[in-house]
């Protein structure tokens, strides 16, 4: 159940506040109160967000709802707009919560030559223009290390939100944050509502009956995303629309699960490494994974851990690449040494997040090139 929000009459100490340089980008529809709910959230939130500026990405159509609903004056709150109401309820300083005019999603019509703005989105055509300008307007932000991002899913059309956490896990960092915001009914759906601590008393509903704003609560839940910009050196090369983007990423990703990877072992200083990502090892794990990786490159895999037992001992006594006083005896690997050492090796590898690893059910590892280290 969501958390009763914190009394409206709180002062909001911009001392308390965790960032003075977060952006919050929101797609929005019909309802665009999602955004100054998202808003208030984030400023009761534990640490407290009040972001700089505001961007919001939309249709013509929910272009005209923002100013209609948050930036044109409402009679009830003495001729304040519920944004303005929103910045003097959370104290906001004067370069605080300042609201973009609407980014309204459009391209260029070839006929006219001239940009054409959508009213909606209901074509395939138009999802793909939607993609490409979500993924600019995230990419306007992350590009900045001064900036952090904070996205919100919460408005729009269903297929907004879905481009814009696909366009955050693309191009997003660890330090962005993908949100929805959680609002208790009835006041979801509440015509008038804007947030707990706003004036203008109790707010009617459709069926008549009145809610005091103060008793909503609101929580903001964090949704996780894959940061995969990490897998890529440059962001500044990555194609600019959605599609190529998706598809180049789409490519790398293949390319990497079929590119060997260099393993590296150092049986003197009981270190394995993967693609030059060192893990400390020890040498009868070592052991096993070298033989392993040895006669799969003979093209002798053996098709179990009895099989393999049965063959090690011979090659572990001509292995002189491996050190006296450090290398194990023929008869100390036997078939259960082996499943406790390959259990090992595939523990510790998974730890360190190397994707390179033995597979749990085949002694088949992925292609590899080898080679010992001092």
């Amino acid at each position: 159940m969501p958390a009763k929000s914190p009394s409206p009459s709180q002062p909001r100490s911009s001392s308390a506040r965790a960032s003075q340089d977060t952006i919050l980008l929101a797609v929005t529809g019909l309802s665009p109160a999602i955004v100054t709910e998202t808003v208030w959230a984030l400023a009761h939130g534990k640490p407290s967000v009040l972001p700089k500026r505001v961007v919001f990405i939309t249709t013509q159509t929910g272009a005209e709802k923002i100013r209609e609903q948050l930036l044109s004056p409402v009679p009830a709150f003495n001729g304040l707009t519920a944004w303005q109401a929103l910045r003097k309820s959370l104290k906001a300083g004067d370069d605080e919560l300042i609201a973009e005019e609407p980014r309204v999603i459009g391209g260029a019509n070839p006929k006219t030559g001239v940009i054409q703005t959508l009213a909606d989105i209901q074509t395939p055509a138009d999802n793909d223009l939607a993609a490409s300008f979500i993924l600019e307007g995230v990419r306007g932000i992350v590009e900045n290390s001064d900036l952090r991002l904070v996205a919100s899913i919460a408005g729009g059309r269903k297929t907004m939100g879905a481009l814009l956490h696909a366009a955050v896990s693309l191009i997003g960092r660890e330090t962005d944050r993908l949100t929805h915001v959680l609002v208790s009914p009835p006041y979801e759906t509440l015509p008038g509502f804007y947030f707990p601590g706003q004036p203008g008393g109790a707010v009617e509903g459709r069926d008549g009956k009145k809610h005091l704003p103060a008793k909503a609560a609101l929580q903001l839940a964090d949704v996780p995303f894959v940061p995969l910009r990490n897998r890529f050196e440059d962001l500044h090369d990555m194609p600019g629309n959605f599609s190529g983007l998706v598809h180049r990423f789409s490519r790398e990703i293949k390319e990497d699960a079929s590119r060997p990877s260099l393993v590296e072992i150092g049986y003197r200083r009981k270190m394995l490494w993967v693609d030059d990502q060192p893990v400390k090892m020890r040498v009868k794990a070592l052991t096993v994974l070298h033989f392993l990786l040895w006669i799969q490159e003979k093209g002798l895999a053996p098709k179990d851990q009895s099989e393999m037992a049965s063959s090690i001992g011979k090659w572990l006594a001509k292995a002189d690449f491996i050190p006296l006083g450090i290398k194990p005896r023929a008869g100390d690997i036997d078939e259960t040494v082996i499943r406790h050492e390959l259990s090992h090796i595939r523990t510790t590898l998974r730890k360190k997040g190397i994707r390179w690893n033995v597979p749990d059910r085949s002694l088949t590892v992925p292609p590899f090139a080898l080679r010992l280290r001092d």
